[in-house]
This record gives C-alpha cells, structure tokens and sequence, in this order.
C-alpha cells in the first residue's frame, strides 16, 4: 500500500506552499523543450538570502570521511532560468562547472530548472570545506545553497590484481561466434514457432554487418586482469572494493607494435560484469577483441556489480556511475605497467544501452571535471534512454492506460519493461538519493504499486524528489551542452533503431539535437534500420531483440575504427 500518498497529502501542501512563499516552488511543463521562468515579483533588499536545499550530493550528508586524493564531487538542485551563479569554496585549486537542465512536471510551476553543479579541488586529511553557490535574480532576489565536504584519512590508491591470465589470439578469435552461438541467441529467448525464422535474418545481418566482430583478425595475445581500485561508496564515503577488467596486448606475441596514443573505456550494458573475466560476458568478450588489436581497454563493472554486487546498483546514474569510472581512469594511467601500450592523452568511450548512457554521462564528466591532461577523441553511444525521465514517465502512461502511442510509452511491454524499472531503476535510485520514498512504497514484486502509478501522472508534491533526480540523469534537458563542451574536439557517435520495442527511438533523436551546436555529431541513423531490421520487428514483437542486434552493429563499427 502507497499510504504515505494518502496520509501526507495536507501535509505536503501546507509544506509546498509555505514553500512557494519563501522559496519559489517546483517545476512544470512536460515537453522536452524549455520553459520560461515566471516573472518573479518584486524582491525586498533587506531579506537574508534564500537557501536553495539540495536535492543530490556526493558525498552525502553526514559522510565525515572523504577521501582527500579524490578531486572530484557533485551537488544540485532547483532554480531559475534567470539565476545568475557564482561557485567558491575555501579549498585550494577550485574550478566549479554548473550544468543546467529544463525541470518539468513537478507539483508546482515556479522552479524551471535543475543545476548541477560539478566540482574540483585539492583536499587535505581531516579536513572541511565549503562550497558555496550564491545566485541572483532578475528581480534582485538573492538565493544560496552549499555542500559541506569533510576528509579522513588518506587510503592507500592503485589497483589491486585480483587474477590475471592470457588469451591467446586464436581464443579471442573465437569468443564472439561462440557468444552468437550460445548466450546471445539463449538471452533472446525467442519463440520456438519463429526462431528459426529470426535466426536466419540476424545470420543475415551478422555477415552484412558484423565482420569485425565475426573475424576480427586478432593480431596479439592478450593479458586479462581482474582489479580491484580505491574509488567511493554512491553516497561520496571511500570504497576499495569495486571491481573492472583490464586487457591489454601481450606485445611480444605480435610484430611492429607501435605504443597507442588512445585508450579505450568500455561502459558495459545491462546485466554485464567484465570483471567476472567471464568468456560469455559480451563486454568482456569486446575487451578482448580491441585489447588484441594493441590498445589498453578499461572495463568498469557499476557500482553493485562484480566486488559489490550485494548493493543495489547504480543503474542509470549517470554522477555516481561517472566518478567511480574517473577513479578507476585516474588510477589505471598513473600505473607504469602499462605505459609500453599506451603513453598518450586521448580517450576514447563505447557504451550501448545502458553503457551508451554511462558514455555520455562520462564524457560529460571529463570535459567538467576531467584532468586537464586528458581528453576524449571519440564517444560511441547506442540505444540509451538519454531522457531518462520521459522513459520512465511512458512506462507509467502505458501502466495508467493513458498512452496515445507517444513516442515513449507506444511499445512498452509490461512482461520485459516494468522489471527494468521494478529491479535495477527503481532500488537505486530510491536506495542513494534522498527522494522520501522506499522501495516498497513503489514496488510490491515486480509489479509497480498503481498508487505510484496515479500519483506520478498526477504530479503528487510527494514525488517531486524522485521525479527531480530522474531528470538530474536525463542529457536531453542540458541547456546549452556548448557551456559544458566548450573547446571540446570529440566525435560523438550516435546509434538506435527506430524498430527498438525496449528503449525508444526518441531517447537518441533528443539526444542529437541538444549536442550538435556543442560538439561534433555523427547520428548513425541508418545504421540500425534495414530492411533486415524492419522484418524481424514485423516477424515478432519479442522486447529486446532489435535493441540487442544495434548494439553489435555499434560495436562493430567501434571496432572497425581500432584497426
């Protein structure tokens, strides 16, 4: 049972309206395009300065032990179009970025926007320090918000191998036809009526479309590691225990190896832990595969998976996900056992899914909080859901029986979709953000509480937490990406079918729009579009088989480029 909706409704109102009094309110809207701030009364000189609370931090509150050698931290929350910002802070070597996203659907309209502010300075052990964010108004009205960030003691960083093998080259030639032949076409679970049937037009499609994943040409052996490496807990606290894979080639087993002067970051999809070094692992597998055309590949696992998979995971946050991949970056290149294989400042990032969310998430990340000695080259992103809030949203449109075949919601699929939300959105979102709710308010199995459900499209004051921190991890409500690229020279590759049943089409297509007046854009949309990819969406309308066959179309082209 959903009380708490029901139970606090006076309450809730009495608090949001003392609320829109002093602080300006929520947010409104529902499109994906912004909207403009309401013209704010007159504002009295004399007031004290309105605190902005925050809605998101790392670290969190009450965390007293912050790493000092970590740089990095976040926090966010409402504002206005109108708010003009400065960030300071007591801490040595401060830079202090914020990005802006269009808030929308909140309980009431008076916030319109979402600031996320992105933060690097240098801390010292036992230490504490304040940084502030202190804003004005159109109207002169003044308005301050601030994170407290308190150090412990230095732990000791680098990586940790934890097991470390080789694979010879003609294994790694190997990996991706026994995958094809055995978890992919068991984790499409395909009618048996059909099956056949689909299974000759992806045959099909592979040779089309796949030769560098079906040959591809190992030219040496490669070195396997899993590591462990210092990063941070979702709520900011220190944590040793995530995990990743790092392959990279075995140089002797090969002729004429040129040091690279790139680096690769694999952000993995759903339900993949690289580190497990597990041979039907397709991210693992991919590892392999451009590790053995001679480049240093790092595979992250997420927070929650592989050393931590007893916690929730950090499914689509794209701040948590983002740092602990910093960290692991960050340590990897200050290791000098792999300089023979990369000396050089260039990155590049491949993701599909929810990795191609990872990817932008970490791009984003690096050109605000990056070191300055590092730079992304190219970003391949497929299939994401880029507006993470509208997906979510058109799952609950199609739960309430209000879809009008909009573009989020038209083919949700009860079976497949609501478990996405109800097992890996949901639990982490509701675990490391402060959003009032627990999970069983929302969850009762695997079925979303239609309370929730009514209560979301309602605009229940109770979920604009929740609603505020879906939208934090949603880049199509960026203002302005070039504030956030400026000066940056990546290319970022784009890919997602339109015949994709899973995530929606539009989550890319929103995507493309907001970052082509910031950075290069190279939108695949043919990519995934065939003739081949039109048959099967018209054969079955099994969830997820189309979404799966773009992703290795991306992920052929990725490798195409590593030759």
């Amino acid at each position: 049972m959903l009380t708490r909706f029901h139970m606090n409704r006076t309450v809730a109102a009495l608090i949001l309206t003392s609320c829109a009094t002093a602080c300006g309110g929520g947010g409104g809207g529902g499109g994906s395009g912004s909207t403009p701030a309401p013209e704010p009364p007159a504002s009295n000189p004399d007031l004290e300065p309105t605190t902005l609370v925050l809605l998101d931090s790392v670290p969190g509150p009450g965390v007293t032990n912050v790493e000092p050698g970590q740089l990095t931290s976040s926090f966010a929350h409402r504002g206005y179009s109108d708010l003009s910002l400065e960030l300071s802070s007591d801490c040595s070597g401060f830079v202090g970025t914020t990005i802006r996203r269009d808030l929308f659907d909140l309980s009431v309209a008076d916030f319109d926007q979402l600031l996320d502010h992105k933060i690097k300075c240098n801390l010292e052990e036992s230490s504490s320090y304040t940084i502030t964010a202190i804003g004005t108004r159109s109207n002169d009205g003044e308005f301050t918000s601030e994170l407290v960030i308190s150090t412990g003691v230095t732990n000791p960083a680098g990586l940790t191998v934890i097991n470390e093998f080789i694979q010879p080259r003609d294994t790694v030639n190997d990996m991706f036809i026994g995958y094809i032949d055995g978890a992919f076409f068991e984790d499409l679970d395909l009618p048996s009526g059909i099956e056949s049937l689909v299974r000759g037009l992806v045959l099909e499609i592979a040779e089309a479309n796949w030769g560098n994943l079906v040959d591809p040409d190992a030219l040496y052996d490669v070195t396997s590691q899993r590591v462990s490496y210092l990063s941070r807990h979702p709520d900011g606290s220190p944590s040793a225990e995530l995990t990743a894979a790092i392959t990279f080639p075995v140089i002797a087993s090969g002729n004429d190896f040129a040091t690279r002067d790139r680096a690769i970051i694999l952000a993995h999809a759903t339900g993949s832990t690289p580190g497990d070094l597990d041979n039907t692992d397709a991210w693992y597998i991919l590892a392999n595969l451009f590790a053995s055309r001679g480049y240093l590949v790092i595979a992250p696992d997420n927070y929650g998976r592989g050393g931590t998979g007893t916690e929730p995971e950090t499914y689509l946050m794209a701040n948590r996900t983002g740092l602990n991949i910093l960290d692991l970056v960050n340590q990897v290149l200050e290791e000098t056992a792999y300089d023979e294989v990369y000396n050089g400042s260039d990155l590049a990032i491949i993701g599909y899914s929810q990795g191609g969310h990872s990817a932008i998430g970490l791009h984003l990340l690096f050109e605000t909080q990056g070191p300055e000695n590092l730079s992304i080259r190219e970003t391949y992103a497929g299939g994401a859901p880029h507006n993470l809030y509208q997906t979510v949203r058109g799952v609950m449109q199609h739960l309430d029986g209000s879809c009008d075949d909009g573009a989020y919601c038209q083919y949700v699929d009860e079976d497949t979709t609501v478990p996405f939300a109800t097992d890996r959105i949901l639990p982490g979102f509701l675990r490391y953000t402060n959003t009032g709710l627990l999970l069983e308010d929302v969850v009762t199995g695997e079925e979303i509480n239609p309370e929730f459900v009514t209560a979301f499209l309602a605009n229940d004051p109770e979920l604009d937490n929740f609603k505020a921190m879906l939208q934090l991890s949603s880049f199509t409500q960026i203002v302005s990406a070039g504030d956030n690229f400026s000066g940056s020279n990546a290319l970022v590759h784009l890919y997602h079918s339109q015949f994709d049943r899973l995530v929606p089409f539009a989550n890319t297509s929103e995507l493309a729009a907001v970052l082509e007046p910031a950075v290069t854009v190279d939108f695949h949309e043919n990519r995934c579009n065939s003739d081949g990819y039109e048959a099967i969406f018209n054969l079955t309308d099994k969830v997820g088989v189309l979404h799966t066959l773009c992703g290795l179309s991306v992920l052929d082209d990725a490798l195409a480029d590593f030759k």
